[in-house]
């Protein structure tokens, strides 16, 4: 997963229906226990080889409430076992998380630091 939910959340539902993975969870089934919706980080491909960008967010009314987080990779493990923010178990010994597709072209730099996935448009862009 390499997306997260935030607190500015309206509990919509548009994110749900529009994931093709099926890896977003409403509020009520939110294992953090958060009123939000929930990306499950297992899941989460971002729609590499799906669609062009992450759809969660495209769809989203709240501009900036879906935010970029890291890759959902081994290398990052840690971040998603310790962070408080996820309900994920910590690996058992000798077993490490699976690697999910996540987009190459975003670098680390905006990772992790609730970057927004989806800008808001500028005046130009309003037609």
């Amino acid at each position: 997963m390499a997306v997260i939910i935030d607190e500015s959340c309206i509990t919509c539902d548009a994110c749900a229906q529009q994931c093709p993975v099926n890896a977003i969870l409403d509020d009520a089934l939110n294992p953090t226990g958060n009123k939000r919706y929930y990306v499950q980080p297992e899941k989460c491909i971002e729609c590499v080889g799906v669609f062009d960008d992450p759809q969660c967010a495209a769809i989203c009314p709240s501009i900036g409430c879906i935010t970029w987080d890291m890759p959902f990779t081994q290398e990052f493990e840690e971040h998603f076992t310790q962070a408080g923010v996820y309900a994920l178990a910590k690996a058992k010994e000798g077993k490490t998380l699976r690697d999910q597709k996540f987009r190459a072209d975003i670098p680390l730099s905006r990772r992790g630091i609730k970057e927004k996935v989806q800008q808001e448009p500028s005046e130009g862009e309003i037609g």
